[in-house]
This record gives structure tokens, C-alpha cells and sequence, in this order.
């Protein structure tokens, strides 16, 4: 039977779902997670979402996406970036040309939007995972450079246990020199608001901006709480110079100021924010997208590799 490439309906959607968890085990998602985190983004598109199918029967989807309504700053600071957060292609249907024919109709559309570059998979709103996992999919990455794209880097996640956890005497060496320095590390309260926000838009990046707005909108609902945010403020002015917050076992981000990097203000946000998750009742902590410079860092406090990802690019100019 013909193959047909198409944008997604929602006819469609259970397909796509049972077919994602199929070939996508360890980014398995349910219905609620699909709806939030592709669907119900202010930037979705549903003829950037292309399956394929063999009459009723979903055999292949790529998930693309681009800054169809909210500009995405520094992530896409010409307007010409699209992402490709998830594909897959049924086992038996792999081989068999789908795969390429659904990546031909996605670019086609991306060109007719202005689009000159693609990423997989670092679409910052709804990415799943920052990449391909290069043990569990080292197919699709063989696939994917015969199709044109080209590695960039290899972000990775951490694991951490917290029953034990502890914070080092060498951290609270550091707290105690920096508080002598007037270097404040606390819980974020409500009238940091304003300075908070100067902090986030002068020294971090847009997403992360957009990740402590959404949190601190939530807090405002009663479903987030100040003490997910630790903060890192100067007694001289009040001004905020860095942060480190968790979302349930996820953890960060976290960054301080260029002009007081070096001074262990990490180290002490990351030990005091970690004691907190387990005061919670958290037993592990996790981060999703990270590199190696950072991991050196997290690995004082236990962090060890989970999985390692690779990050494509491909030109469609």
C-alpha cells in the first residue's frame, strides 16, 4: 500500500503516541505530555508535525517546530532557526525511504518560512531530551548525517541520590567567606521580584528567563513555592548576582553573574538548593541537559552521567 506524508489531524494523535513509545522507549510520553509540551505550545504548528502513514496506519512522524508566535531571544537570534524535537519510523517500515520523504516535506515547509538552519533535538520551549541518545538510537544518528546533518556537541544528563546527601564542609567554608563579603545565599522571597528579573535578563539566558517567569507565575497560584529558588544577592546593594532552583527531582537551572563567577557562589547555591530537595523528601535529583565544563562541578555533589546526547545540525538553504 502507498505511503502518504502528511500533516498531523486529530484523528491521528493516538497513533502518533502508540507509535512514539514504540520506537522512542526511553522518551516514552503520555497524552498529557504530548498536549502540554508540543500541542499546547504557543508555537505549534500542526504542518510542521508530518507523519506518515500507509493507509489508516501510522508508520512515521517527525515533530518540527519553529518561533511561529514567541520570538525565542538569543535561541534563535535571526529568526531563522527550526528545530526537530522527535521522529521515529515503525521497525518494520525502517529502510524503506519514509524517513527521508518526511524530512524532504518538513523542509520544504521550513524553507517557505524563512528557515535557513535545523536542530535536532534543542528546540528550548519543548524540547524532550537536548539531543540524541547516542547508545539507545546510534541508528537514527547514522541516518541522520547520511541526511546532511552534522554533529555540533554532546550534552549529557546527571543522576544524583539525596538521602545522604550532606552539604561538604568545603561549602560551608565557602558560605561562611562569602557572607564575610557581604555575598547573601537564601531562599527567594516575593519583594526579590524586580531585582530577580533584572538579574535573570542581564546575565542568563533567554530561556532560562522564560523558565523562572513560568515558575514564578506559578508561584503566584500556589503551585510553586519560594523555597525552590535560592538566590545569591550582594548586602552592599540588594542586587541579585545568582540563582539555583529545582522543579520537583529536576534540578536547575542555576548561573551567577559574570562579574562574580570564581567565588564559589555556585558551589554554595548548589549544596544549600540540594539539602532543601532532600528536606523535601526528594530522593534523587536530576539534570536533564548539561556539559562537561558544569558536570565537573555537579560531580562534587554525587551527580554521575546518565545518558549522553548528541546535538545535530543541518543547513536547508
Amino acid at each position: 500500500m502507498e505511503i502518504s506524508i502528511t500533516p498531523i489531524t486529530n484523528r491521528d494523535i493516538e497513533g502518533v503516541l502508540k507509535l512514539w513509545n514504540k520506537v522512542l522507549p526511553l522518551d516514552a510520553v503520555t497524552l498529557d505530555s504530548l498536549e502540554a509540551r508540543v500541542l499546547l505550545d504557543e508555537n505549534f504548528d500542526e504542518n510542521t508535525f508530518v507523519i506518515a502513514k500507509e493507509g489508516d496506519l501510522i508508520v512515521g512522524f517527525v515533530v518540527g517546530t519553529y518561533a511561529r508566535r514567541v520570538p525565542l531571544g538569543d535561541h534563535d537570534p535571526k529568526g531563522d532557526r527550526c528545530w526537530i524535537t522527535a521522529l521515529g519510523v515503525e521497525p518494520e517500515r525502517q529502510k524503506q525511504g519514509i524517513a527521508s520523504r518526511m524530512l524532504s516535506s518538513l523542509f520544504e515547509k521550513f524553507k517557505t518560512l524563512g528557515k535557513r538552519e535545523c536542530y535536532i533535538a534543542t528546540y528550548a520551549p519543548g524540547y524532550f531530551v537536548p539531543g540524541i541518545d547516542i547508545k539507545e538510537y546510534s541508528d537514527a544518528i547514522s541516518f541522520l548525517k547520511k541526511s546532511g546533518f552534522e554533529e555540533t556537541y554532546r550534552p549529557l544528563s546527571m543522576d544524583t541520590q539525596l538521602p545522604l546527601f550532606k552539604v561538604t564542609r568545603e561549602a560551608e567554608e565557602k558560605e561562611k567567606r562569602l557572607q564575610e563579603n557581604g555575598i547573601l545565599i537564601r531562599p527567594y522571597m516575593r519583594n526579590d521580584l524586580l531585582s530577580f528579573l533584572k538579574f535573570l535578563e542581564a546575565s542568563m539566558p533567554s530561556d532560562w528567563v522564560r523558565v523562572s517567569r513560568a515558575n514564578l507565575r506559578d508561584l503566584t497560584r500556589g503551585i510553586f513555592q519560594t523555597d525552590q529558588i535560592f538566590i545569591a544577592v550582594s548586602d552592599r546593594d540588594n542586587d541579585v548576582i545568582g540563582y539555583c532552583q529545582f522543579e520537583g527531582a529536576h534540578f536547575g537551572p542555576f548561573g551567577v553573574a559574570d562579574k562574580y563567577q570564581g567565588k564559589g557562589i555556585g558551589t554554595v547555591l548548589l549544596g544549600r538548593t540540594l539539602e532543601r530537595m532532600r528536606a523535601k523528601g526528594y530522593h534523587n535529583a536530576y539534570v536533564l541537559w548539561t556539559d562537561d565544563v558544569a558536570a565537573k562541578v555537579y560531580s562534587k555533589f554525587g551527580f554521575k552521567e546518565t545518558r549522553r546526547f548528541v546535538v545535530m545540525r543541518k543547513s536547508i538553504v
